[in-house]
């Protein structure tokens, strides 16, 4: 039953320009928490690995996000392109129990690309002592990843009844405008008129991702957690994966 979601990850893994995206990534989460680059608020630098960690798993969230919607992005489409999709009717599979498999296998890869970079960070505050962080960052990656699971389901739901195009830029205007929420506020509050309307409806309309990736570094470092913020990161994915179930291809 599962042969589908097999196949689609053995599919994920062979993808080349994911194992660079995640070099990359790693190489610049690595650079940011070294001292190479120097990172500062209001003038005044953070060399701190307490003070550190919220900025660089922000980082970490947004380049995991991309990897997201990359991965999730054509599963779905291109089985219908290969008529693959003909060979599953045959098999008696349903509909979205097909979407379901895909779409899992998305999500699976998806959080296996954003575990290497979280790896990065905790081994990166173990080598400086930090080994409550070390103790919470399993539980801390249930939380970090349900925002990355949800934007996976979401643009996996997205690809069945939108353009590629136009389905890869709404996942990633919602990705961006989730994880750009305190900037967002902060401008809805500076303009007036249109822009202010436009601004207030983003704000209503997109999953508040900053807040529940900012619980995960708040669990990590030993600090009290909003449950509601990490209840919008689930309600966020839940929606991702209704979109799977409920969404329909005509080609079948």
């Amino acid at each position: 039953m599962m042969g589908v979601m097999k196949n689609a990850l053995r599919e994920r893994i062979r993808r080349k320009d994911i194992y660079v995206v995640m070099v990359i990534g790693l190489l610049i989460v690595l650079l940011c928490m070294s001292g190479t680059v120097t990172l500062s608020i209001d003038g005044i630098p953070i060399t701190e690995i307490r003070r550190l960690l919220p900025f660089v798993l922000n980082v970490v969230f947004v380049t995991g996000g991309g990897m997201a919607v990359a991965l999730s992005l054509s599963t779905i489409p291109k089985e219908y392109e290969r008529k693959t999709s003909h060979l599953v009717w045959i098999r008696g599979i349903s509909q979205w129990n097909y979407h379901g498999q895909l779409a899992l296998a998305n999500a699976v890869s998806s959080l296996a690309a954003v575990f290497v970079l979280y790896a990065g960070v905790m081994i990166y505050a173990g080598v400086k002592g930090e080994t409550g962080v070390l103790l919470r960052s399993v539980p801390g990656f249930l939380i970090y990843g349900c925002g990355t699971a949800g934007i996976s389901f979401f643009t996996s739901g997205l690809s069945l009844v939108l353009p590629g195009m136009a389905a890869g830029a709404l996942a990633t205007g919602v990705m961006l405008a989730g994880v750009l929420k305190p900037v967002l506020r902060t401008l809805s509050g500076m303009v007036s008129g249109a822009s202010r309307g436009i601004l207030k409806g983003i704000l209503v309309l997109t999953p508040d991702l900053y807040e529940t990736e900012a619980q995960a570094g708040e669990f990590l470092l030993g600090n009290p957690v909003d449950v509601h913020s990490i209840l919008g990161g689930l309600l966020f994915l839940y929606l991702g994966v209704m979109m799977v179930f409920l969404f329909r291809r005509k080609e079948a």
